[in-house]
């Protein structure tokens, strides 16, 4: 994460060296989409009897979504964010040579973050910035199998967890009302809210997001992290800005 940070702040002084610069926009709203990279315990294979155990099973993951930031003070460094996304993960593997059926595994969140940024500089074209937000995923997914030509699909059970986010960027104004974002997110988003099999529950046709450990018989299940790496890119859109262009 430090590595990307001074990406980002080279990229961003290399950009305003002897550019004309902006005021920092009180309000600026990006609309982006990306890709997500998932970590263990989120990224597991689909034909691992261990990983089809200990990880949820997915391989990889898309996301869009929107943020608007509220900047505050007279240097307006230090901001004030709200996010909104949705983030799709999947694998899908032919395993007949293995468990005599094809699986397709999915796991969807509808996203919202509530955070702090700060923004290195302000006044320049391009504008790093670091943040932290506090975040909500609330789930939703489905598993289908195909043994012998015969399909079977279950849905998860709406699952609600609550985490942390930490990220960097750069925002690179192309004028005074819009320009583009590039960032990184690292998302840790169970922290709060993990749950353990609940076996009077269990059914063919839903199934839970099981992530804290449990126990049964003389096996003990251990509890599970859903992290992944967003990266996005999007486009800026800047409101409240002072009309006086600054050289």
């Amino acid at each position: 994460m430090k590595k990307l940070v001074a990406l980002f702040v080279i990229t961003a002084a290399f950009l305003s060296f002897n550019s004309n610069t902006f005021s920092q926009p009180q309000f600026t709203i990006h609309l982006t989409g990306g890709y997500n990279l998932p970590l263990p315990d989120l990224k597991g294979d689909l034909t691992d009897s261990a990983d089809i155990t200990n990880t949820f099973g997915m391989n990889l993951g898309y996301g869009f979504g929107a943020d608007a930031k509220y900047y505050l003070g007279k240097k307006r460094n230090v901001g004030i964010t709200l996010a909104l996304g949705y983030q799709l993960f999947s694998n899908s593997e032919d395993t007949s040579q293995y468990l005599g059926k094809d699986i397709k595994n999915k796991l969807n969140a509808f996203t919202v973050g509530l955070g702090i940024e700060y923004a290195f500089m302000p006044k320049g074209k391009a504008n790093p910035f670091v943040g932290a937000e506090f975040t909500g995923h609330f789930f939703s997914g489905n598993y289908e199998a195909t043994v012998l030509g015969t399909s079977q699909t279950a849905d998860l059970k709406s699952a609600s967890r609550f985490g942390l986010g930490l990220g960097a960027g750069v925002d690179i104004a192309l004028s005074k009302s819009i320009g583009i974002v590039i960032g990184g997110k690292y998302h840790l988003a169970n922290l709060i809210g993990k749950e353990e099999l609940d076996t009077a529950a269990i059914s063919t046709n839903e199934y839970q997001l099981v992530d804290k450990e449990y126990t049964i018989g003389n096996t003990t299940i251990e509890a599970k992290n859903i992290s992944y790496l967003q990266f996005y890119a999007g486009v800026s859109f800047y409101l409240n800005q002072p009309k006086k262009m600054k050289k």
